[in-house]
């Protein structure tokens, strides 16, 4: 027996551990731990204030069918009230699992530990994403991705084993993505690809039609669900809805904006990594021999971004008071994470390995570095935010520490805009009654109304000052 090769067909207990988890929880926690004390902002108030309204407030969030990640602010608001540290963890360990899963899930499909771990790095790694994290409202960003890669990590597993409760398993796991977020409507197509390049699918095309048939079932039945509550029983539209809009152009290159968008979501021309990105595509095809991987990264982007692609909003014209288009991209960043890994794996058939792993090492880093100072950015605007309204707030419960039934305020040098102030004070006042009124002078009260005009001056004696007009 040759002993050279049985030293190297022996697998040390070292090279059976997965060290990826403990990258991805350093970074994790180089990015955002320093921001877990980052206050609510903007549609956070919302989702607190339905805390204090009915169930049906609660599970229907903002007029969307969300009623797996709408529920998550149950035992969220249980466990930490008013306190933001228990929100952003939260996001935190998602985020972290998140990466993990990726990780887990490209495992078991390609067999192949390197690669895994280089993609799942680059996805952790990324900051496109990142109002994922900060946002607490988008929450359901995290929640639906954690769900739709357990649905592939175990749909691979059927495939592996052919065992028909893999499937049901996977199944009712897209059935908890889905009913998160309606980005998860690309996992059918997402299968499809799966199926096409690592299994039998081009033999077997009809088997993967089958095979999908249950997933598009559940997506037809989510938005039949959407049309009966929304349009039929409450006599409105679902907020993704109102905000449909169909744009070929935009469905086709818009994805591509993952391989370098900064996290406030805006695209600049003068980026050079947008002519980087343009370069990626052709030399990749010409550089990486398996083309697998990067097939189905490219693929990846495009399925992923079709259903956020169809609404209003976009990084190309951010129109809205909140600026926070990066967010529809978090799991789109898989699939610039799988071209980008796809090329570096490509070096292995290259390049030597101190070379291939001089290369990597020096990507990697690089790629940490620019994105962990953009994380940091994007997280201290977001500080910025939620700053003043947590001083306003707080100033206010001191001065007056509730407001009477059917209050209508109006808030001068309002620290955010009036829907969100009316919001959060509903939210923190624990009264879905405090009305707000654009002009004290002008309203028309009733008996038994009240009307209280708020001075908001931060750093000048308490801070607030409350008069009360009737």
């Amino acid at each position: 027996m040759n002993p050279e090769k049985s030293r190297s067909t022996v697998k040390t207990p070292w090279q059976k551990v997965h060290l990826f988890p403990v990258v991805a929880a350093v970074i994790a926690f180089l990015y955002y731990g320093r921001f877990l004390d980052n206050f609510f902002t903007f549609d956070d108030f919302k989702y607190l204030e339905n805390m204090f309204r009915g169930p049906m407030d609660v599970m229907l969030g903002y007029g969307q069918l969300r009623l797996v990640s709408n529920a998550s602010w149950w035992p969220l608001f249980e466990i930490s009230r008013f306190n933001p540290f228990g929100y952003n963890l939260f996001a935190l360990f998602l985020y972290f699992f998140n990466a993990v899963l990726l990780y887990v899930f490209l495992f078991r499909l390609l067999h192949d530990k390197a690669t895994a771990f280089i993609v799942s790095t680059i996805f952790v790694a990324s900051g496109v994403g990142a109002d994922a994290v900060f946002w607490k409202a988008t929450n359901s960003s995290l929640i639906s991705l954690f769900f739709y890669l357990l649905t592939l990590t175990i749909y691979v597993n059927y495939r592996r084993t052919n065992k028909g409760r893999h499937l049901v398993l996977s199944v009712g796991l897209f059935v908890l993505a889905m009913f998160s977020k309606e980005e998860a409507a690309s996992l059918p197509f997402i299968i499809a690809v799966i199926d096409l390049l690592f299994f039998n699918g081009r033999e077997d095309k009809a088997g993967v039609i089958r095979r999908v048939a249950p997933y598009a079932a559940i997506i037809l039945f989510y938005m039949l669900a959407n049309a009966y509550i929304f349009n039929y029983l409450l006599h409105t539209q679902a907020d993704p809805a109102k905000l449909f809009r169909f744009r070929p152009i935009y469905s086709l290159i818009g994805g591509g904006t993952a391989f370098y968008l900064a996290p406030d979501g805006f695209v600049r021309l003068d980026d050079p990594f947008v002519y980087v990105t343009a370069l990626l595509i052709p030399v990749s095809l010409i550089f990486v021999k398996e083309k697998k991987l990067l097939i189905f990264g490219y693929a990846w982007v495009f399925f992923t971004f079709l259903p956020q692609s169809l609404t209003g909003l976009g990084q190309f014209e951010p129109r809205v008071i909140v600026n926070s288009i990066s967010r529809y991209l978090y799991i789109t960043s898989i699939g610039s994470s799988l071209v980008f890994g796809a090329v570096l794996t490509g070096i292995r058939e290259r390049f030597p390995g101190k070379v291939r792993f001089a290369v990597c090492s020096l990507f990697l880093t690089a790629f940490v570095w620019i994105n962990y100072s953009r994380v940091q950015s994007r997280g201290n605007e977001w500080r910025a935010s939620g700053a003043p309204v947590e001083d306003f707030i707080y100033s206010l419960k001191g001065v007056m520490p509730a407001f009477p039934d059917r209050a209508h305020v109006h808030v001068v040098n309002s620290p955010t805009g009036r829907a969100f102030i009316q919001q959060a004070m509903r939210a923190f006042y624990g009264t879905p009654d405090i009305l707000w009124v654009d002009d004290p002078r002008t309203v028309s009260l009733k008996a038994g109304d009240s009307l209280f005009v708020i001075f908001y001056n931060p750093g000048v004696g308490q801070g607030v000052e409350v008069l009360r007009l009737q």
